[in-house]
């Protein structure tokens, strides 16, 4: 995707990495996990981890409190912009999380070996921004405009696809960066443009644009960022992955109950102004969760086969055989029974959560 979260090692370059975003196949599900354990299963404790510039703030945090220790993980971050999920496939690292959804997706149905094991950001805070004196009625406003995106935006584009419209014609999609969206915005050049998360403090502080809808205002939980790994690696090590989610969950425990103070250790991370972190991570649309979202996911995957986004496909791959839900319902069991006790209205919603966007 255009607007991937990327990764950061200079506010610049942070500036940019905050936007967003073959192998052989084989059955998922926790009966075929089971199966493969005696021969193939692995569970390492340590996980290489393809750190974007913006980071991860659940990694952070878990990292920071104790729970990847207290679970015998070991997670060794390594610095990654561009490629993160061709490193995934190549064995470089084991796991990503900055990279969309779109690719990943597209990735798994032409048959590389991928699979999404969780979630990282449910939605960006990704704001539609317009010259100040342009009006907005909604995404029905994106047709006939010049609109500085592209078609794989599943968050502000699937509604009007399936009241049948035909995006390619009724919009004239402009493939720019967020910065030259900024400006052609204000030169009216573009009429609306979707902009990436790390871009919040400059959009905020930008005369002559405003904010007329964010994307999860349009399509709640609509699947920003997907934490993926080797199908193939997750087969070997079922595991891990489960120890993996259950410190991730943890954290967002502590996420949702601690904002400033996560607001203090990502720019302490990141190495960058505190008000820049502040821009985006205290606004309301930017959720997080590791829950795999496998229904949001499958109707991602049913837009872009509708809209042209899958070039290849391999039939032998079933989408939802990679989406390992089941291996994260039961990280969700194990923290409700260690950890509820801690934040009992947390973990009753993070039930509810997996009910309704898994089952």
């Amino acid at each position: 995707m255009k607007k991937r979260v990327m990764a950061l090692l200079a506010l610049s370059a942070l500036v940019l990495g905050l936007s967003a975003c073959g192998g052989n196949s084989a059955k998922s599900g926790t009966a075929d996990t089971k199966k493969d354990a005696k021969s193939e299963k692995s569970n390492t404790k340590k996980i290489t981890w393809a750190q974007g510039n913006s980071g991860n703030v659940l990694v952070s945090i878990a990292k920071d409190q104790g729970y990847f220790k207290e679970l015998g993980l070991t997670i060794d971050e390594v610095p990654l912009d561009e490629g993160q999920l061709e490193a995934v496939t190549t064995g470089q690292v084991d796991i990503a999380s900055n990279s969309g959804t779109w690719t990943p997706v597209q990735m798994i149905a032409a048959g590389d070996d991928m699979a999404i094991i969780g979630g990282f950001m449910l939605t960006g805070s990704m704001p539609i921004i317009a010259a100040d004196d342009t009006e907005w009625k909604g995404p029905e406003s994106l047709l006939g405009s010049k609109y500085g995106d592209t078609i794989s935006r599943y968050a502000t584009l699937h509604e009007l696809y399936e009241q049948g419209h035909d995006l390619e014609k009724e919009i004239d999609f402009v493939d720019i960066s967020d910065d030259d969206e900024i400006t052609a915005i204000q030169k009216g050049e573009l009429d609306y443009a979707v902009i990436g998360t790390g871009k919040m403090y400059q959009v905020q502080n930008t005369k002559g644009i405003k904010i007329v809808d964010y994307c999860s205002d349009i399509t709640p939980n609509y699947s920003c960022c997907r934490m993926v790994a080797r199908d193939s690696w997750v087969k070997k090590n079922p595991e891990t992955v489960k120890l993996l989610n259950e410190a991730l969950i943890r954290a967002q425990a502590y996420f949702e109950a601690n904002r400033e103070k996560c607001v203090g250790l990502m720019a302490e991370q990141l190495g960058t102004d505190k008000e820049y972190v502040e821009a985006y991570m205290l606004n309301e649309h930017y959720r997080i969760n590791p829950d795999t979202v496998k229904n949001t996911v499958m109707d991602n995957y049913k837009y872009m086969k509708a809209v042209g986004g899958i070039d290849q496909e391999d039939k032998d791959v079933k989408l939802e055989d990679r989406i390992y839900s089941d291996l994260y319902k039961e990280a969700l069991d194990e923290a409700v029974e260690k950890y509820s006790d801690e934040d009992p209205e947390f973990y009753k919603n993070a039930v509810t959560f997996y009910e309704e966007n898994n089952l």
